[in-house]
């Protein structure tokens, strides 16, 4: 338990006088794949010489070499007997790797944690996403014209615990094969599912008859949700290639409350950053959300943060520093967020480094502490 004292007692601190205290000991994990050369690779850094006031070369701590493209990652710290788990998904298989050893000077070589299973579908549109007691896999079908029906999507709720797959999420159950598609899915309060469609916004545990709102965006595809501070947030693209246009959907769960829709035409914004609060959302352009949507003055960051750069993946950390990915080149951009990212965001308190060669692109990131 000791492990998170520094971390919490840096933020308590930070946020106090307004300074940094003692660096955050962390690793950053990004997965970088180059297809034309078959090489596909999880690349450890030092969080700290790639954050914004650091005059240190970003310090590759080591590499770890897969045999197949990464399409995530998802790091889990152990709260109690057990390992810390880096999981790291493929378009074919998923595996959980030992992370409990990873240390700023040393990564070793990848151990597995006891998983490593075939998932026996295409899992290239694949995702992961967190639960209090279990890590949900949804490998959707390819987007295509109509959509494909809710009884071609594969999903799976796993303990984190587990050896081996359990029985995938049956879409034929009468609850789920009425929704909509395209859909997005997530795990909520107790790990019940949460699902996202352009007309329902829904929980459903299983067990009892599911809680639903309507939603009347049938022009639009679900890009993300995610479950933060009691609310579902999700995120829907227009589906236009030529506009801008953001719209998300907020709601708490209650089977009264309506479903808050925010709208921003400056920025196409089609998934959140990883991690904890503050909500972030990206894909061309970045905002910060928090009951609107914040944008970096481009002027003030000589355009390194431009509406029109487009961003692959983002992780906040818990050291405040948010760790995004181009989506066009290895290049890995940190800001500060201990300043006001809409309206005191300078060149100062962002950095641009590239992480591998112009071949390689960042598919995903992970933050993770360490001893």
């Amino acid at each position: 338990m000791k492990r998170y004292i520094i971390p919490i007692l840096s933020l308590f601190l930070t946020a106090c006088t307004g300074s940094r205290e003692e660096p955050t000991r962390a690793l950053l994990a990004a997965s970088l794949n180059n297809p034309s050369g078959s090489t596909y690779q999880v690349r450890f850094f030092q969080s700290t010489t790639l954050q914004p006031g650091s005059t240190d070369t970003p310090r590759l701590v080591g590499s770890w070499n897969l045999d197949a493209p990464i399409i995530t990652l998802l790091y889990r710290r152990s709260l109690g007997a057990g390992n810390d788990q880096l999981w790291v998904l493929t378009p074919s298989r998923l595996r959980r790797y030992n992370a409990s050893n990873l240390t700023i000077d040393d990564v070793g070589t990848p151990q597995l944690d006891g998983f490593d299973e075939a998932l026996n579908v295409d899992c290239s549109q694949g995702y992961l996403r967190p639960g209090q007691s279990n890590i949900l896999l949804v490998c959707p079908p390819a987007p295509t014209t109509p959509p494909r029906p809710i009884e071609e999507y594969r999903a799976w709720i796993i303990p984190f615990t587990a050896t081996a797959l359990p029985t995938p999420i049956n879409f034929l159950d009468a609850y789920l094969v009425r929704l909509s598609t395209p859909a997005r899915f997530t795990l909520g309060p107790n790990d019940q599912l949460l699902y996202l469609t352009p007309s329902q916004f829904g929980q459903y545990d299983f067990l009892n008859p599911f809680i639903e709102r309507p939603l009347s965006l049938s022009t639009s595809s679900p890009s993300d949700l995610i479950f933060v501070n009691g609310q579902a947030l999700g995120l829907f693209d227009d589906n236009d290639a030529f506009t801008t246009d953001t719209t998300l959907a907020a709601w708490n769960l209650s089977a009264t409350a309506e479903v808050g829709l925010s709208r921003d035409s400056s920025i196409a914004a089609r998934s959140f950053a990883r991690g904890a609060p503050p909500v972030f959302v990206l894909g061309t352009g970045l905002a910060r959300f928090e009951g609107g949507f914040q944008l970096p003055r481009e002027s003030e960051t000589g355009l390194l943060l431009s509406r029109t750069r487009r961003y692959s993946t983002a992780a906040v950390g818990i050291d405040q520093f948010l760790y995004l990915a181009d989506q066009d080149s290895p290049t890995l951009l940190v800001i500060d967020l201990t300043v006001n990212i809409a309206s005191a965001l300078t060149t100062a308190g962002v950095r641009s480094s590239s992480l591998g060669s112009f071949q390689e692109r960042i598919s995903s990131l992970a933050f993770i502490p360490v001893e």
